[in-house]
């Protein structure tokens, strides 16, 4: 889901009139399907909250009909899978309709999606490197180390060492709802500034300068529920497949500030008098509450 408040966050606000039929008025007239629609959404906000942030419609393959009331939690596989395939015909062509449609309605209730500003000033890494034998990862040298990190608490040191600059006075800023694309050559940095800017650099390096984010310094919050580094390299167990892998990536993860997100767009759209779009609504409701593996399938749908 982080990839997607990215994709909502670079988008800029489309026109709602498209996916809102009847702006803030709860009187609709037309098809009988569109009363039974509304019939249906009037019996979910009768539901207590806790309920209702749980129950979705799920519309027929063909979108005739006022579709059922569902258990986002509950939802089969074949039930998720038609879903997916329903929504998602022409993969990159409706996957954008959607982001948009999604979007509208978080701007339809008045709503902002935080965001943050990333600056960087002045900042250095630097660290103590052995040199000659003393730098080969052999067992003996790995003993002179321990005894060396020991020995160094009283200033005293067994081997020769240099100091190897990583980063030097570097300045800049990562501004919300952009892709920022960081170049340069192997060794230059580029993951030793990741690193410093998602707050995990080795405990062992000497830094200097100052990172923010949106004004705060890394002592000032928690960066790691803010901003994640992910290596070029990732374990995973041979045997699960890759939707079980992303299954239980998803459920490690949890739904985050989505949950609380969706609180507060269903009580907004109930003192509007908005009804949402009920693909836009289950999608929400699926990705949002525990239990959900909608996400996964998602993703998979975009996946080469």
């Amino acid at each position: 889901m982080d990839m997607l408040s990215r994709s909502l966050q670079s988008m800029g606000s489309p026109d709602v009139s498209v996916y809102f039929s009847g702006g803030s008025s709860r009187n609709r007239s037309g098809a009988e399907s569109d009363d039974e629609e509304a019939l249906r959404w009037a019996a979910l906000e009768r539901l207590p909250s806790f309920e209702r942030l749980r129950t979705g419609i799920l519309r027929s393959e063909r979108r005739r009909g006022p579709g059922v009331e569902v258990d986002v939690r509950m939802l089969e596989l074949t039930q998720r899978q038609a879903f997916v395939e329903n929504v998602f015909k022409v993969a990159e062509e409706d996957n954008a309709r959607f982001l948009k449609k999604l979007r509208a309605r978080i701007d339809h209730a008045g709503i902002q999606i935080p965001t943050a500003e990333v600056r960087f000033r002045s900042l250095s890494v630097e660290a103590e490197c052995h040199v000659g034998d003393r730098m080969l990862p052999t067992l003996t040298n790995a003993a002179l180390d321990a005894v060396d990190s020991m020995l160094g608490l009283v200033g005293v040191s067994l081997g020769k060492t240099k100091t190897l600059h990583i980063l030097k006075n570097v300045s800049g800023v990562v501004r919300p709802s952009r892709m920022t694309l960081l170049l340069g050559p192997p060794s230059s940095g580029k993951t030793t500034l990741l690193l410093a800017l998602a707050g995990k650099l080795d405990p062992g390096l000497r830094v200097s300068g100052e990172v923010t984010y949106n004004g705060y310094g890394l002592d000032e919050f928690v960066p790691q529920k803010t901003a994640a580094y992910i290596s070029q390299n990732d374990v995973h167990a041979g045997e699960m497949t890759v939707k079980e892998t992303l299954d239980f990536s998803a459920r490690c993860q949890g739904v985050g500030q989505r949950y609380e997100l969706l609180q507060e767009l269903m009580k907004k759209e109930r003192q509007l008098g908005i009804y949402p779009d009920p693909e836009v609504d289950l999608f929400m409701k699926a990705t949002s509450v525990e239990g959900g593996t909608l996400q996964t399938d998602y993703i998979l749908r975009f996946s080469p």
